[in-house]
């Protein structure tokens, strides 16, 4: 497609980009599953809840996500080499607002108080009761903007349990999906 816009004899009109507030408010529209991400190890753990992950490829088995730079996990992630993604399901919304820092006063390693947590073969955090846990070995970092996009080999997949359905973030809210 790139290419035929090249070839044309007119030149091509390039158009700026939409408002950050039009952005924002269209994202708000496009439901995504909610996931913890997590790294680190036994000494040093650091989590975030997301919906800004994505399936690559199967063979190989990778699987990307989107970190801030300026989040703690997005440095444990660097360190450890590692990250697991803890797909949240319909009834783990407390673990959700954990995650994404909308309990007062729970920041940090306290993140990890709820749930059962347990080390990967990679050592990060697994979550126990997760719909599924999928841990992953650092492959690439891509700069985008203000975030790094993480790549990583799938190395373990943990749950797969038959459950009542996923949790949701759409519209600013927690949805569930039974």
């Amino acid at each position: 497609m790139l290419n035929a816009i090249q070839s044309s004899s007119t030149p091509a009109v390039i158009p700026p980009t939409v408002a950050t507030a039009d952005f924002c408010k269209g994202m708000r529209h496009l439901a995504g599953a909610c996931v913890v991400i997590a790294s680190g190890s036994d000494s040093e753990r650091a989590g975030l809840t997301a919906t800004a992950v994505c399936s690559i490829t199967a063979d190989p088995p990778r699987l990307l996500i989107c970190v801030n730079r300026n989040v703690r996990a997005h440095e444990v992630i660097q360190r450890a080499g590692a990250f697991s993604i803890n797909v949240l399901a319909h009834d783990q919304e407390f673990i959700a607002k954990r995650f994404a820092g909308m309990i007062e006063g729970v920041s940090g390693e306290e993140r990890f108080a709820e749930g059962c947590w347990e080390s990967g073969v990679t050592g990060v955090p697994l979550l126990e009761d997760a719909l599924v846990s999928f841990e992953c070995r650092l492959e690439q970092v891509i700069p985008a903007s203000t975030h790094d996009m993480f790549i990583g080999e799938v190395v373990g997949v943990r749950g797969l349990q038959e459950q009542d359905g996923p949790l949701v973030y759409f519209n600013s809210r927690f949805a569930a999906l039974k």
